[in-house]
């Protein structure tokens, strides 16, 4: 498997942003993985979510920092989970252009999909990154009529959906009280969570075989997997 790296990252806050960061990374670690969390959001939660890890059986698969420098393409992880700051700045932008995949959260609102188009465009003309490797993932989706024209947003925008994940009360629990995310879960309820984790292996494997677009990956249904 190749090395992955991964940002998580919206200009607007309260989307799920550091949530799916944690998720990611504690897949990771389940699955076997060595595991470097950079977190670039002054707010530290993704730093403080791992707390508990330095006592347990993952605390030698798992290292925490809390700046990006290139050199880190070449660190001994298999996964580099990015969480970032809710703001386009320079240190946003080197995580972007840094990572293979930058998921973008969003909810069904106005103020989290207004950034994507300028995320998306800066990143194509500076980074030369394709729109299918900043796919969003839909947070909170429901049947509302402002659900209705979200979808219709990202539809006309042509943008890839990576997963769409309904809103768990426990999850953020269980990271705050430094519990696996997935504790008290139904296997139904994770399913969206792993989905994503696959996809995105997938969408490295082909980016590495020379790939440049890879919306199919993000467009197709994964079948439940195994820890």
């Amino acid at each position: 498997m190749s090395k992955i790296a991964v940002a998580v990252f919206n200009r607007k806050g309260g989307v799920g942003k550091t949530t799916i960061a944690v998720i990611l990374a504690q897949i990771a670690l389940i699955r076997h993985n060595r595991v470097l969390a950079i977190d670039l959001d002054p707010s530290e939660n993704f730093t403080s979510a791992f707390g508990f890890l330095k006592n347990t059986s993952f605390g030698n698969y798992f290292r925490t920092k809390k700046t990006l420098e290139d050199s880190d393409a070449d660190c001994p992880e298999d996964w580099i989970v990015i969480d970032c700051p809710p703001s386009l700045d320079d240190t946003t932008k080197h995580a972007i252009d840094f990572a293979d995949i930058t998921i973008i959260p969003v909810r069904p609102d106005y103020f989290s999909l207004s950034p994507v188009a300028m995320i998306t465009a800066m990143a194509e003309k500076h980074y030369n990154k394709s729109r299918s490797q900043l796919p969003l993932v839909k947070v909170g989706f429901d049947t509302s009529s402002m659900a209705k024209v979200a979808n219709q947003i990202i539809n006309d925008g042509g943008y890839p959906v990576a997963e769409e994940f309904a809103l768990h009360k426990s999850i953020p629990y269980n990271i705050s009280s430094g519990r696996i995310w997935s504790m008290g879960l139904t296997a139904r309820s994770r399913q969206p969570y792993e989905s994503l984790y696959r996809k995105i292996t997938k969408a490295i494997d082909r980016l590495s075989e020379g790939e440049d677009d890879i919306h199919a990956v993000w467009a197709s249904d994964e079948e439940e997997g195994e820890y």
